[in-house]
């Protein structure tokens, strides 16, 4: 007999109507169990219940110890029920689906620690149709690499949960925006979204300019050399990000220098745990050397923001928002710490425990995501002389023999490293993958996804669909002109994903690559290294270059380009 979740709702209220009527008649009601009468989808009857029960197990602790078990015991069985119900609908829908070779236990797992998984299925995608499934372990997901398909899942509010494998990443980047559930997702990016518009990123603009300075000076250290441009790239973000991010200077200028800060030494046990599924298990992680070394890794993450954190809120209280220019003009310049920390003195429900892992969030993310995007556009038009000097050439006509860093009018202006960058992060963009959770059925073609179900996106792949990108391994930047990009599919080019969900900080990115690589190509001039010219791109949570990205550095002769 077929039972549909709203009438798996219906009795799941009922049971609990019946316990909370036992409750009745003891003098504290003050939690008596109220659902409401609406439909729910699979997430949402999952997250109440669990919600319900646990209020329900205090009263019943409190007012009827001896019948506690007996309540439980009888809702974990429709619990379980209902979850088995969903999992084997799931099940029946994925035995449909084409997909990759799997082995016992681990599924496609193994490629993900081996880091094949996107490159596998980017070459495979046209094997099995426009949706195919993958497995993670024992968990079953499908995979859309249709722009159209994409849409469906990406641009609906109702499809913002992620999969619960982004809960392995809460130790390394604490639950802010990138992992948080949806209910909480939605009220953090309702309470953040305003310090990422384009007024207040403006503010940033001259901070980003000042680093960049000091990478080139660096830079121009190697002069005559070959260097892995990574490793430069990355300091330099990382220094960036330090100030705008948590408001501290960073203490070092140097690629070979040290600092006080814990955010260089984090490490993704994601892909670790995956090669051993046992530790997919939280509390059999947790009694192993890894989970105790993540643990510590977290603590130390927390324990810098939170001094930095207090520091802030002292120096807010004292001095207010406002800071004093050395000419003497006033000018509101604020990190995002102290942005959030203004939030926590209005809304007490934004704790200090949110500041902290949003703080880790934006470090960690931003320092992976940004710092690779810009090392592999350096790489790029090192190995494409022609538009590297197309960028140069442009870059003369906005600053002449200016050497002032540039406006935020001036990033503006940059229309040909634009379309640079975005065609790098077309052919390899930071997050090669992200995921979802159906929070109701999806109809792709004929086909009804079921609610409840996982689902994968890979902007590596969706990339390079000939119909959308021809020639699409080949770098050509004038896809992205404006008479190119007229009508092609909003969700054909996903490098921060799309929706309501999408990344929130990716005009701050932008800003930032773009300041950081036109100051280095005013001044450098950059060519291949023979033997090291291609990417060999290995993926795990974020896209990596194995063996580095490696550029010979010239300083240029201002006198030759004009």
């Amino acid at each position: 007999m077929h039972v549909s979740r709203s009438q798996t709702y219906i009795l799941l209220r009922k049971v609990l109507r019946i316990a909370s009527d036992r409750l009745v008649s003891q003098k504290d009601t003050s939690e008596l169990i109220v659902l409401p009468h609406r439909n729910l989808s699979a997430i949402n009857v999952k997250t109440l219940f669990k919600s319900k029960l646990y209020v329900l197990c205090n009263q019943l602790n409190r007012n009827t110890p001896g019948k506690m078990w007996t309540y439980v015991a009888f809702l974990a069985v429709i619990y379980v029920v209902y979850t088995l119900k969903n999992y084997i609908r799931i099940l029946r829908f994925i035995l449909t689906l084409g997909g990759p070779k799997t082995v016992p236990i681990l599924g496609n797992a193994n490629l993900i620690f081996d880091g094949n998984l996107v490159r596998r299925m980017t070459d495979e995608a046209p094997l099995y149709g426009r949706i195919f499934r993958i497995w993670l372990t024992f968990l079953p997901y499908v995979v859309l690499v249709e722009p159209e398909d994409i849409q469906v899942v990406l641009s609906s509010i109702k499809h913002t949960q992620k999969i619960c494998f982004y809960k392995l990443l809460d130790n390394f980047l604490g639950k802010g925006l990138v992992t948080r559930r949806a209910d909480k997702w939605r009220i953090h990016r309702r309470i953040l979204q305003p310090a990422f518009h384009l007024h207040i990123l403006e503010k940033f603009v001259e901070t980003f300019g000042e680093y960049a300075d000091r990478l080139v000076n660096k830079l121009l250290e190697k002069n005559e050399q070959n260097v892995n441009v990574t490793v430069f790239v990355n300091n330099s973000v990382y220094d960036i990000l330090i100030e705008t991010i948590l408001g501290s200077p960073a203490n070092r200028t140097g690629s070979n220098g040290e600092d006080d800060t814990p955010f260089r030494k984090g490490q993704i046990m994601l892909p670790y745990r995956f090669a051993r599924p046992w530790l997919l298990i939280d509390w059999i992680y947790q009694l192993t050397a890894a989970g105790k070394l993540e643990e510590r890794q977290q603590k130390d993450l927390f324990d810098f923001c939170f001094k930095r954190m207090k520091e802030k809120r002292e120096f807010l209280r004292k001095n207010g928002s406002f800071v004093t220019d050395g000419d003497g003009a006033t000018r509101r310049r604020m990190s995002l710490l102290e942005y959030m920390v203004e939030i926590n003195e209005r809304n007490p429900l934004f704790t200090e425990r949110d500041i902290i892992e949003e703080c880790c969030t934006f470090m960690l993310a931003g320092q992976d995501s940004v710092g690779t995007a810009t090392a592999m556009t350096l790489f790029l038009l090192a190995n494409n002389p022609k538009w590297q000097e197309r960028c140069v050439a442009e870059l003369n006509e906005i600053f002449g023999d200016d050497t002032r860093s540039p406006t935020m009018l001036d990033l503006k202006e940059m229309k040909c490293l634009d379309m640079c960058i975005k065609e790098s992060i077309r052919l390899y963009p930071s997050v090669p993958f992200f995921a979802r959770t159906l929070g109701e059925d999806v109809r792709i073609g004929e086909r009804v996804i079921p609610a409840g179900c996982g689902i994968f996106m890979t902007p590596f792949c969706t990339h390079r669909l000939p119909h959308h990108f021809p020639h699409p391994h080949d770098f050509k930047p004038e896809r992205f002109s404006p008479e190119n990009s007229e009508g092609r599919h909003p969700y054909a080019y996903i490098p921060f994903s799309a929706g309501p969900r999408n990344c929130i900080g990716y005009k701050f990115a932008m800003l930032e690559m773009k300041s950081v690589i036109s100051a280095i190509l005013r001044k450098c001039q950059l060519e291949p290294v023979l033997g090291k010219e291609r990417v060999i791109a290995k993926f795990r949570v974020t896209i990596r270059a194995h063996g580095g990205l490696w550029v010979r550095v010239r300083a240029r002769d201002k006198q030759c380009e004009t």
